[in-house]
């Protein structure tokens, strides 16, 4: 096996993609950015690279010799002081790593995207086909992360880089070790600290089916393709009921849409003065009543993935983050 680089290797997913490749018998590097707790990767046998993800010239020393880089470093905000930093993370970061990889001579580039760079359907369906417009994107976020895949797949379409994208739609299970927002309305549920749910629910899928999916694809996906990575529709009540469920936590109300919307619009103001995020967000509220349903036929078809069922990802979290908070 040859070595694999990992960006983002301390985040959620990140550390479980590590757990991954090392299971496959890969030699795996981690890049860090500096200033981030590596602790999620503090028991694993991994060899940790401190680099800023926009810096060119460490992102290329940290490359010379790989096999495959999985690109996963990102940030996500809605506050509005934010802005700068996303574009520089995101889409900055995203060239600097194409560059670096270009530099190394690395053989594959697995970019981890998301669901949310994708345009909004037409038809009721969202598939790899609807692209990534940043012109119809809902948020500044959505609208780095289309750019960003855009960049991925215009360097790969070219013949310039053997590139692919990994598109996961909501991350549920265990190894959350620095709590993501996903982990965070987890605990909070099981708290009782949240009094009302939006009535919409979105695509979710295990953690450790995404990082499956992300090897899959670099092993046999298509260059310059893009694989969304799925499972199935819940609503957030379906989530606060399999919670109920498990530690006898009090179910929110529902909120419907308008009021939702209404109340959701000083959701970025909230979190730039409160340093807090906020449980309702114009973004959150599109993300959770868009309309329609998320295909995962293409991974299944060209990739293998066969996602178990969220439910028992959603117990497998409630159970590690009892177990560690």
């Amino acid at each position: 096996m040859g070595i694999d680089v990992v960006t983002g290797a301390t985040g959620h997913l990140g550390n479980v993609l590590v757990r991954e490749l090392l299971e496959r018998g890969s030699t795996v590097r981690a890049v860090v950015q500096p200033g981030d707790d590596a602790a999620p990767l503090s028991a694993l046998p991994v060899k940790k690279v401190h680099a800023d993800i926009r810096d060119r010239a460490a992102l290329r020393k940290a490359f010379t010799g790989a096999t495959r880089v999985f690109h996963l470093a990102s940030v996500e905000s809605s506050l509005w002081n934010q802005r700068s930093r996303l574009h520089d993370v995101n889409v900055g970061g995203t060239r600097a790593v194409i560059s670096a990889c270009q530099g190394a001579w690395v053989e594959r580039l697995v970019h981890m995207g998301s669901v949310h760079a994708l345009s909004g359907p037409r038809d009721g369906v969202l598939d790899e086909d609807a692209g990534f417009d940043v012109t119809r994107s809902t948020s500044a976020y959505a609208q780095t992360r289309a750019e960003a895949c855009a960049e991925v797949q215009g360097v790969a379409r070219a013949g310039d880089l053997d590139a692919v994208l990994v598109l996961p739609t909501g991350l549920v299970g265990p190894l959350d070790a620095r709590i993501s927002a996903v982990g965070r309305l987890l605990l909070d549920l099981v708290a009782g600290k949240v009094p009302y749910l939006l009535s919409g629910g979105h695509d979710w899928v295990d953690v450790r089916d995404v990082a499956r999916g992300t090897v899959l694809a670099a092993e046999r996906g298509r260059c310059g393709e893009a694989y969304l990575l799925g499972s199935e529709r819940l609503s957030l009540l379906d989530i606060a009921e399999e919670v109920s469920k498990q530690t006898g936590a009090p179910l929110p109300r529902l909120l419907p849409p308008w009021l939702a919307r209404a109340l959701a619009w000083p959701g970025p103001f909230i979190e730039t003065l409160a340093r807090h995020h906020p449980l309702l967000t114009s973004w959150a509220v599109h993300a959770v009543t868009a309309p329609f349903t998320v295909s995962h036929e293409k991974a299944a078809r060209e990739l293998g993935l066969m996602p178990g069922p969220v439910r028992q990802a959603l117990r497998d979290a409630l159970d590690w983050l009892r177990a560690n908070r």
